[in-house]
């Protein structure tokens, strides 16, 4: 995920609480406050995913042994797209 998206999630995450904070609300600051806290919670999640992916990406190429594998079989590996967020 690109950080244009990911700004894109937090706003409507916003967005959502803003049209939903009713003047009864006993503090709609700090209820806005929580809705962003938990969003960007979310995309932190997804960057930790992404880290671990690419992690497993770099030991399963430095495990290749260079007497049977290729420039070109490290390359397929890093080029291996996983997960999309």
């Amino acid at each position: 995920m690109n950080k244009d998206q990911a700004y894109h999630q937090i706003a409507l995450a916003c967005l959502k609480a803003l049209k939903s904070t009713s003047a009864s609300s006993e503090d709609p600051v700090k209820q806005l406050y929580s809705v962003i806290d938990e969003a960007f919670e979310q995309q932190f999640a997804l960057l930790m995913v992404e880290l671990e992916a690419q992690k497993a990406r770099l030991n399963e190429i430095a495990s290749l042994d260079p007497a049977s594998h290729s420039l070109a079989d490290a390359q397929a590996i890093a080029r291996h797209n996983g997960i999309a967020h």
